[in-house]
């Protein structure tokens, strides 16, 4: 089922934005109310999950807050995603095992080791640790969506849902009086939630993904990747029903 209007979609596919993925203007056209009207018939019982609070201050998770400053930031320094354009994978990947070995109870070590091995094309060793991370910090909230992500990026749907124990709000992962979350958190469940949803093609979910994110970090890459999902999705729904238009003048 498509949500937006097909001559405006027409108009947006031949626009100079769809060069740029700016999809803000087009997206805002949707209609939320009918989107979360579908969300409660296929979720009807986790209205009561989706209040919470959103924080750009540091939320530590116990183990790191328990390290000194001068440790953190060396396990900070490591972050792959940043870390790669001045220091070479397997640099990063040695010294990340090395803090493995030396801090073991620290996850985020865990899931900077994960994204290196992905970054360095060793997809194996990238499972194997994100599968170690779950299994060691199952609550550690970035373990589950890394562990989900890959089971995606492999068309594997079902293991993905697995991780999240079919449970699709953040606050089913944490104790019942946590009620703030960083961010960061957000953005990753959500957009590894709103993309599990869109490959199974309940599309409604990915657009409260969305429509989550954009309320948060309109401009922020995933949520254009979000958006260009949705997009997807809506030009593929727009296509069939072409098709089938012209079928049916042509019998």
């Amino acid at each position: 089922m498509g949500y937006i209007n097909g001559f405006e979609l027409l108009k947006f596919m031949l626009s100079e934005e769809i060069k740029n993925n700016n999809f803000k203007k087009l997206l805002s056209t949707v209609d939320k109310e009918k989107i979360f009207r579908k969300v409660d018939e296929y979720f009807p019982d986790t209205k009561k999950y989706r209040s919470f609070f959103i924080t750009n201050s540091p939320i530590e998770e116990e183990n790191l807050a328990k390290l000194k400053e001068s440790e953190k930031d060396i396990i900070l320094n490591l972050n792959p995603n940043i870390s790669r354009h001045t220091m070479k994978p397997d640099e990063i990947i040695g010294k990340l095992l090395a803090l493995k070995a030396k801090y073991p109870n620290v996850p985020m070590i865990y899931n900077y080791l994960g994204n290196a091995y992905g970054i360095n094309g060793q997809e194996k060793e990238a499972y194997d640790i994100f599968s170690e991370t779950v299994k060691k910090f199952p609550n550690y909230i970035f373990g589950k969506t890394a562990l989900a992500e890959y089971y995606l990026n492999t068309n594997n749907c079902k293991k993905a849902a697995d991780v999240f124990d079919n449970k699709f709000e953040i606050t089913q992962h944490f104790p019942p009086e946590t009620d703030t979350f960083h961010v960061s958190e957000v953005r990753a469940f959500y957009y590894t939630v709103g993309k599990f949803f869109a490959n199974i093609n309940k599309i409604e979910m990915t657009y409260k993904s969305y429509f989550l994110l954009s309320e948060v970090e309109p401009d922020h890459d995933v949520t254009k990747m979000l958006g260009f999902e949705i997009i997807a999705y809506e030009v593929s729904e727009f296509t069939k029903k072409s098709s089938s238009k012209r079928r049916k003048r042509k019998k």
